[in-house]
């Protein structure tokens, strides 16, 4: 997503819902410097990196998914399904806004999420911002089969239509995606 914001220079934000993504945003906070600045005890060097993978996941720690004290962060990332929710909130609030938030299949599959699809029905990206979701279908949750990942592509399709979302072409271009309009 950074490429493409900053090939077209968009107000564009990325929200993570699959839990332990979050080492993934902490790495590139931490690698742009911005970790560094808000937690200056975790310096950009050799020491700082020791510090910063010593805490990971650990009591007294930083949790192992996106969370509040996790810089850039907007939400509590994780199987609680709120990271579809923070995003249309974000676009509310900001109408010049498109809000890429990616979806994991175990979150997909709890009741807050499942009612942040139909938040689509109080928007229109012509005047009110955007939200792309993207639905990460890795098979599993934090300790069982994912659903939807688990069932025939077509009844997944049918499924986001009664949404009112488009599933894209490319489908199978990125194994384990969908790309949702």
């Amino acid at each position: 997503m950074n490429r493409v914001i900053k090939q077209h220079d968009l107000s564009m934000i990325y929200v993570t819902g699959p839990g332990y993504g979050g080492p993934g945003l902490v790495a590139n906070t931490y690698l742009e410097g911005t970790y560094s600045e808000v937690y200056p005890d975790i310096s950009s060097d050799a020491e700082g990196m020791r510090r910063l993978i010593r805490q990971f996941s650990f009591p007294g720690g930083i949790p192992s998914h996106v969370a509040p004290e996790t810089s850039g962060s907007i939400h509590e990332g994780g199987e609680l399904g709120y990271a579809l929710l923070h995003a249309y909130g974000a676009v509310f609030d900001n109408s010049d806004l498109i809000a890429c938030c990616v979806v994991g299949d175990g979150e997909a599959e709890t009741g807050p999420l499942a009612t942040s699809w139909h938040s689509n029905k109080f928007l229109d990206p012509r005047r009110d911002g955007a939200v792309l979701p993207i639905l990460h279908l890795n098979g599993y949750k934090i300790a069982n089969p994912a659903v939807l990942a688990r069932i025939p592509h077509a009844e997944l399709e049918s499924l986001f239509l009664g949404y009112g979302y488009k599933l894209s072409t490319w489908w199978c271009s990125i194994p384990s995606t969908v790309f949702i309009w």
